[in-house]
């Protein structure tokens, strides 16, 4: 049951640091923001380019910091911490929630919009997978 419960975190932390490099990695912001601000990239002011560029690499930053984080604490309850759980389930909740907020705001906000919610979604289920068959191998 352990080796399911790493399984499901690891997934998330890959995905975390491939999400984190594809928005870091960004020269403009993606086709969904596109559909919600109304306009592509090119007809906003350059002041505003900066701002979103500067953001998008923070945001590439949380999702990579999280996917590393996940892959330490995986040490940690692969060697049967009995705080792992606990520590991933917190560190998640912390970084997917927030994500979870903003992309339903933005779907609420351009409904016709194909913000990315079902990614944080199976994120959030697999840490929730993770950590109950962690907390069920003990």
């Amino acid at each position: 049951m352990l080796n399911f419960a790493l399984v499901a975190v690891l997934v998330v932390a890959l995905g975390g640091i491939l999400f984190g490099v594809r928005y870091m990695r960004r020269e403009e912001y993606l086709p969904y923001h596109a559909v919600v601000a109304g306009k592509p990239f090119a007809e906003l002011d350059p002041g505003v380019q900066a701002v979103i560029l500067g953001m998008l690499k923070i945001i590439g930053g949380g999702f990579a910091t999280l996917g590393v984080t996940l892959l330490w604490l995986c040490f940690a309850l692969h060697e049967g911490e009995r705080w792992a759980p606990w520590a991933i389930l917190t560190i998640s909740a912390a970084a997917l929630v927030p994500m979870l907020y903003v992309a339903t705001t933005l779907r609420t906000f351009r409904p016709g919009a194909p913000i990315p919610v079902r990614p944080t979604l199976v994120m959030m289920l697999l840490i929730a997978i993770g950590v109950g068959l962690s907390l069920l191998a003990r």
